[in-house]
């Protein structure tokens, strides 16, 4: 869900991957198959046919479904246009003005990407949406075999209601882009690219042209901003273009490497000191709901003091139902589709793998490559990794690297015991053998004497 209006108990949002949002807008279709297919759709993590063309607006109090809209864009003339699919109000929140906001947030997203028009088809026997979309503004521009056609333009209804005003939540500390002088570009990366500007400041300019892109990124870094976790290089300011988030400003990034161009120099020791640092950092993220998704060597920077600093953090996901599709194939979980703990455990895995080798593994590569990558270099994996990497690849277990060593440790103890305990237990009924042996004989030596 991408959040377009979150206040007190009302929340206006964008559905992108929420199957259980998806779930209660397609259990409102009257057609039983369409549900039926569309719910085991869902429960295999993939977006029902029906909406994967289209964009959804949900509004929800609570957490409970009040209405949707659902709705597409096409080009009509060579003019970029809106198409309402469908809208839906929930019987006992009709005609409470709810109908409005959700067709206001259409027409907010629809501005945002420059589209001209909004149009919509309405029964001629549903008298009461023909009055909402006329009290709108809307006006009848034609027939068709479904009804009245309705459209309206969508400066004049932003300008009417205010709706930038409304729906833009801009950070008092924002940065205007044309206050900024770019000096040179530093990097190019998988989402935008880094400048270096006039007064010294590390620019993150967004390439993308997605919409929900680039607002689920504004919507991640300003929970970002609030986190307070030193080895995070955090965005300090977010920068916006006429009122359109564009990018930010990073803090300060210490002198210092990433962890791949340090690799050459480390010792053995070195890199489970890191490996351990990583986890730590891990672990703190993911305490509080936070999930790191492109966790990769070039990510982790260590300063000038060989302090751990995660940098990128425009990628990690603060929110449930995300798929991960932006990063490279090798550090996508095979099993865990939607980020979560467990997604990030798989590519702390293979990230520590190419650490402790010193070779990195090719973007593209399966679970499969990685298991033949790792047969071929396991010797230069200690043994209580071999366990641990064996869990993950093989096993498609998902654990913290320091519980999967506790685990390893406490085999060997337990095996010791039982080694010790046989052992002690061989040694006593030998004990026992030789003292029967010896009463026997001792019997036999006396009735023998007595004879």
């Amino acid at each position: 869900m991408i959040n377009l209006i979150k206040k007190e108990n009302i929340n206006l949002s964008i559905l992108e991957t929420d199957f259980d949002v998806f779930a209660d807008v397609i259990n409102t279709f009257t057609d039983e198959s369409f549900k039926k297919s569309g719910l085991i759709d869902l429960d295999d993590h993939i977006i029902p046919e029906y909406f994967r063309d289209k964009m959804s607006i949900v509004l929800q109090t609570n957490g409970m479904l009040i209405g949707y809209s659902i709705f597409e864009f096409s080009n009509i003339n060579n003019s970029s246009n809106v198409i309402i699919n469908k809208l839906y109000v929930e019987d006992r929140f009709k005609n409470k003005g709810m109908e409005q906001f959700i067709i206001e947030g259409v027409t907010y997203v629809s501005s945002e990407v420059g589209t001209r028009c909004v149009t919509v088809t309405v029964d001629d026997d549903d008298l009461s949406n023909l009055q909402i979309y006329k009290s709108l503004g809307f006006y009848e521009s034609g027939l068709n075999e479904n009804g009245t056609v309705l459209t309206i333009n969508v400066s004049s209804l932003v300008n009417l209601r205010k709706l930038n005003d409304k729906f833009r939540n801009i950070p008092k500390d924002s940065v205007d882009y044309r206050n900024l002088k770019i000096i040179k570009k530093i990097t190019t990366g998988r989402s935008g690219n880094i400048y270096l500007t006039e007064d010294g400041k590390i620019l993150k300019m967004f390439t993308s042209n997605s919409f929900t892109f680039i607002k689920d990124r504004e919507e991640t870094l300003k929970s970002i901003m609030m986190l307070n976790i030193p080895e995070i290089i955090k965005p300090k300011n977010l920068v916006y273009y006429d009122g359109i988030f564009v990018g930010y400003i990073m803090e300060y990034l210490p002198e210092g490497d990433s962890l791949w161009n340090k690799i050459k120099d480390m010792s053995f020791e070195e890199k489970i000191s890191k490996i351990k640092d990583i986890e730590i950092l891990m672990k703190k993220l993911h305490s509080k709901d936070i999930y790191i998704c492109d966790l990769n060597p070039d990510n982790i920077f260590f300063d000038s003091n060989n302090n751990i600093r995660l940098i990128d953090c425009d990628s990690f996901v603060v929110k449930k139902n995300v798929i991960n599709t932006l990063v490279a194939n090798k550090f996508k979980d095979p099993v865990n589709i939607v980020v979560n703990e467990k997604s990030d455990l798989y590519a702390f895995a293979v990230t520590i793998l190419e650490l402790l080798v010193g070779n990195k593994i090719s973007d593209n590569s399966s679970v499969n490559d990685i298991v033949k990558y790792y047969n071929k270099y396991k010797h230069k994996v200690p043994v209580s990794f071999k366990d641990y990497f064996d869990k993950i690849f093989i096993n498609k277990e998902r654990i913290y690297l320091t519980d999967s060593y506790e685990n390893y440790i406490n085999d060997i103890y337990n095996a010791n015991d039982t080694v010790e305990i046989e052992n002690k237990s061989g040694n006593i009924t030998v004990i026992i053998l030789s003292i029967l042996l010896l009463a026997i004989a001792i019997f036999g030596y006396i009735v023998f004497k007595t004879k």
